[in-house]
This record gives structure tokens, sequence and C-alpha cells, in this order.
């Protein structure tokens, strides 16, 4: 659910030998830290309940390149508003754009800032889904706006509940519920052909959120015809640093 600054958009990675993006995308996802490891659904843990949030609710991410393994930042979220939407300041600091997140209830979102730019959804998009449980499939479809476009874009997304593992972050270790989605869109920059986009989260029920969040994606460049690949789009890690409930 977090973050961008708009300066931090990349230019092209370079090309995909292979045409199967999904695969290498995920693939790739897990290097430069210890992979998660599969245990067994907690006692009580599905289906997933969902959190009761306060304002005053806050949480830490540091976010990784995964191309470089260098540190681009960290982000502090903190719960502002519960009603009648949930709204959380994003602050990625280093002076930069301090954003807004917004909610329908604490799994479906309104206003994304975690991708290359914030993007209000027509409809509410699901992050978790309700009552998540292992193997719950769930495919939406909305339009989004962009600062970048003055139309509306087309978004549909798929998305699966893998099932649980142990993640180690800088605050901790947890077992989390694995949630792969894959996306469809069409990216502001219309000279982005075909966008495909996966985005993998760890919810611990313990922390309220997810504790690790990756995303990358890829993309036909400059035009759909005569190309044999595929480009990259930034491959960002978010890890739990630290978190802090508000008084109960």
């Amino acid at each position: 659910m977090l973050h961008p600054d708009p300066s931090r958009r990349r230019a092209v990675r370079g090309l995909l030998a292979a045409p199967a993006w999904a695969g290498v995308a995920l693939g790739a996802l897990g290097a430069g830290c210890a992979n998660p490891s599969a245990v067994p659904a907690p006692a009580g843990a599905e289906p997933l309940r969902a959190p009761s949030l306060r304002v005053g609710d806050r949480w830490r991410y540091r976010l990784t390149d995964l191309y470089n393994g260098g540190t681009v930042g960290e982000t502090a979220v903190e719960v502002v508003a519960v009603s009648p939407e949930i709204r959380l300041r994003v602050d990625p600091g280093q002076g930069r754009t301090v954003l807004e997140e917004r909610y329908a209830d604490p799994w479906t979102v309104i206003a994304e800032t975690l991708y290359d730019a914030p993007m209000v959804f027509d409809a509410p998009m699901p992050v978790v889904p309700a009552g998540a449980r292992t193997g719950q499939y769930l495919a939406s479809r909305t339009r989004y706006r962009s600062e970048y476009s003055s139309q509306p874009l087309d978004w549909a997304q798929r998305l699966r509940v893998l099932g649980w593992e142990r993640v180690a972050v800088p605050a901790g270790t947890f077992d989390a519920l694995r949630i792969e989605k894959v996306i469809d869109y069409r990216h502001p920059d219309f000279f982005r052909y075909l966008p495909e986009r996966v985005d993998t989260l760890w919810y611990s029920p313990e922390v309220g959120r997810w504790v690790r969040r990756e995303w990358t994606g890829t993309y036909i460049p400059g035009s759909p015809v005569g190309r044999a690949g595929r480009a990259r789009e930034e491959r960002t890690r978010w890890a739990l640093t630290g978190w802090q409930p508000a008084p109960r």
C-alpha cells in the first residue's frame, strides 16, 4: 500500500530475453535476502480477520532496489482517520512529498501510492481479500486515475492467496500469509505497451499489515511491433523495520 515519489521513476532497465515475464519476475524478487519458508496456518488464523485500525497506528518500512541491493529510503506510515474512510499519512522522508492513501476498509484500497506514481481507483481494489484463506482466488477490474493522464485508465488484477510463510525482516520474524497479485493495466506513458505487473505481499495478523511487499513488472517499449523482448519496471522491496499500535 505505500509511497513512491514520482522522481524515482526509472529509465528502462533493459530487455528481458524471455517473453514469459511472470516466472522471471517472481523468481527474481527473492534475490538478495533469505527466502521465506512455508509453515502451517497458525491456529485460528483462517479465515483471516480484518484488523481494527486506530488513529495513531504506525509502521515503518525500508525500501530496497532489488536491481542493485541499495537502500532507496525509509517510509513512515500512520493512520490519521478511520471514518468514513481509512486514511494513511505516507511520509517517504528525505524532504519528499508526503502522500495520502485511502481505504474503503482495512484491506480495500481507493488511493494507492506503492507503485511508480500515485493512483486513485474508480472502484476500491482488494489488497487482501476479505476472509482470506489459502487457495483463495479473486479477479477484479476497474479504472484508475493518475496525475500523468487526463483520462481514466484500465486496471485488471488477479489475486491468489498462496499460503503461510515465516518471514524475517528488520522488525523481527513473523508468520505471514503470502498473497500475490498479477496486474494487467494501461500505463500513463502510452509508449509502454501491454504493461504487466507482479505485486507480492506477506500479511502478518500480529502487525495488522504486511511486513514485506515486493513489486516489479514489464512492458513492451516504444512500439508493439518488431520487439522480441520486454523492458523491466522497478523492482522494489518494502521490509518492516518497526511498528507501534496506538493505545487501545
